[in-house]
């Protein structure tokens, strides 16, 4: 689903100086994905409509096993903690990839939009950066993740 289209949820990310909106064959039309320059550091920004009947809190627990596997991935930060009164996780960490260092920040949150339907989606924001970038890219990441919203409307 595309973040700008939901209607009964806001989910966005501010676009830092510098930075701007993404369009590559290879993501689907409906992720947000912000750059600066070329290729990194990038942001994406993922919504899935969710069914069925399962614990939004017990969802969450397995939210960061992908990143684990990662080839040599080292663990920087990590929580399970709500995510603006949403079941939520999120991994910070770093990995090779092709020969290079990556830093990685992953957040999934499963929120409720609002009534009468309280449908259920799961909301993933994952901002990545060359290891030796992250310094330099901070300020910029940083306001990236703090602006990071998900709000029933």
């Amino acid at each position: 689903m595309a973040p700008d289209k939901l209607t009964d949820l806001t989910v966005s990310i501010p676009t830092p100086p510098g930075w701007a909106k993404v369009d590559k064959p290879n993501i689907a039309p409906t992720t947000e994905t912000i750059a600066k320059g070329d290729k990194l550091p990038t942001a994406m920004l993922i919504v899935f409509k969710l069914t069925g009947d399962f614990d939004p809190a017990d969802l969450v627990q397995h939210g960061n096993g992908d990143a684990a596997l990662s080839d040599n991935f080292k663990l920087l930060d990590q929580s399970g903690a709500d995510f603006r009164g949403f079941p939520s996780s999120m991994i910070e960490g770093s990995y090779d990839l092709n020969g290079q260092r990556m830093h990685t920040y992953n957040r999934i949150v499963i929120p409720t939009g609002s009534a009468p339907d309280r449908q259920r989606y799961l909301v993933q924001l994952a901002v990545t950066s060359l290891a030796e970038q992250a310094a330099p890219d901070a300020a910029d990441i940083q306001a990236i993740i703090h602006g990071f919203t998900v709000a029933a409307k």
